[in-house]
């Protein structure tokens, strides 16, 4: 039986080549879509190792309020495991039926808002279903077949970022070290007393993103980004949003975002009569932690 509550977590998905991150929204989907459209056999990865199965289930493509979503199930199995049965109500046994290659389905539940900037993602974290890793893993095993398929050479993969639950600050002052930070600012400023360098028109983005890097295993300073940070309320500031990547104290690596501050760890959920997580329920959850509404 699946309890009703469930534990969220946030992660930021980009493209990394190198030392380099980037996003590229339409790739993005044509892949989300590449997938999709795969043959059943080819969406199935074993791990021979932990004897654990995984496949996608389903990928909706929807777009509410201009926002683009794709609601995303994976579904796992453990095998090689088949133990009799016990009751719990007279502590008596029955052989089972499950054979060593089967295993009982676990859902597991994501939504993505795809943005020009990277693929924000809600995430489901399940004991006994599929980590945030093993869908990273999942999906670049696929990667390299379709860039092939779109005539892309580049060598580059996909990379997931835990984004903290605390605020700005709080998170910036936890952090082991800053290697990148991504400043969001006026396109205007391309053309203007700033910079100087080309004009803009209507068909470039509204932001213009200046990156920032540290030298190796340094980190940027946090006192001049606290400062960056506390500009964004103050009037006539040209930055927008601030993105930082770096490690915290265990080396893990972290997306700290300045439009990230307000967090929902965990969501109350319907199941269905045999004790499985609604979709629908579940996905609504999400969509208002998002902020996105029928």
């Amino acid at each position: 039986m699946s309890v009703q509550k469930r534990k969220l977590s946030y992660w930021g998905i980009e493209f990394v080549s190198g030392d380099n991150h980037f996003f590229d929204a339409p790739l993005f989907c044509r892949f989300l879509s590449y997938v999709q459209g795969l043959p059943a056999d080819e969406k199935l990865f074993r791990d021979e190792k932990n004897n654990k199965a995984v496949a996608l289930s389903s990928i909706r493509d929807e777009t509410k309020q201009g926002l683009h979503l794709f609601k995303i199930v994976f579904k796992s199995c453990k095998y090689n495991h088949s133990p009799d049965y016990m009751s719990s109500t007279d502590g008596s046994e029955r052989p089972t039926d499950k054979q060593l290659y089967e295993g009982d389905k676990e859902l597991t539940h994501m939504c993505m808002r795809i943005d020009g900037n990277e693929a924000f993602t809600i995430f489901e974290d399940r004991r006994n279903g599929v980590t945030m890793g093993g869908v990273v893993k999942y999906f670049n095993k696929l990667l390299h077949t379709f860039l092939a398929q779109e005539g892309i050479t580049d060598n580059f993969y996909l990379w997931a970022s835990i984004i903290p639950p605390e605020d700005f600050l709080t998170a910036l002052e936890a952090a082991d070290r800053v290697s990148v930070a991504e400043l969001f600012v006026e396109k205007k400023v391309l053309g203007s007393k700033y910079l100087g360098l080309m004009d803009v028109d209507a068909n470039s983005q509204d932001d213009l993103v200046i990156t920032l890097k540290s030298k190796p295993r340094q980190s940027l300073p946090k006192r001049a980004i606290k400062q960056t940070f506390l500009s964004l309320t103050t009037e006539g500031s040209k930055v927008s949003r601030i993105r930082l990547y770096g490690k915290d104290i265990n080396k893990m690596s972290v997306m700290i975002d300045s439009l990230k501050g307000k967090r929902v760890e965990e969501v109350t959920v319907d199941l269905t009569p045999n004790g499985i997580v609604d979709s629908y329920s579940i996905f609504v959850k999400i969509e208002e932690v998002m902020g996105v509404t029928e």
